[in-house]
């Protein structure tokens, strides 16, 4: 309820990211490291209550790659133009889970 309208929120997005400067991007929104946002709902005195269910160790393009080195995951047969990266985001409020038990 960022926007202070009375309504509730919740987003889900799914999303390719083709290069790893798409996911370096998305990191700095996701992790709140750039400067300012034009998204009306991101206030950023309150980003120390965002809650990772798997918080990386380094930033996103190195921690592929480490899981790929370390065989957790592999590329190995993908076509060249396939989307080696996706991000799904849920960002669900306290109130749903208020409102509908949780």
């Amino acid at each position: 309820m960022a926007r202070n309208d009375g309504i509730h929120r919740t987003v889900a997005r799914n999303q390719d990211l083709e290069t790893p400067a798409d996911v370096a991007k998305v990191q700095e929104h996701n992790e709140r490291e750039k400067d300012s946002y034009s998204n009306q709902d991101i206030v950023p005195e309150r980003t120390s209550l965002n809650i990772h269910f798997k918080a990386s160790a380094d930033d996103y393009v190195k921690m592929f790659e480490q899981m790929e080195q370390d065989g957790v995951i592999s590329t190995r047969g993908l076509k060249p133009d396939a989307v080696k990266y996706g991000e799904l985001i849920f960002d669900v409020n306290s109130a749903y889970f208020y409102n509908h038990g949780g």
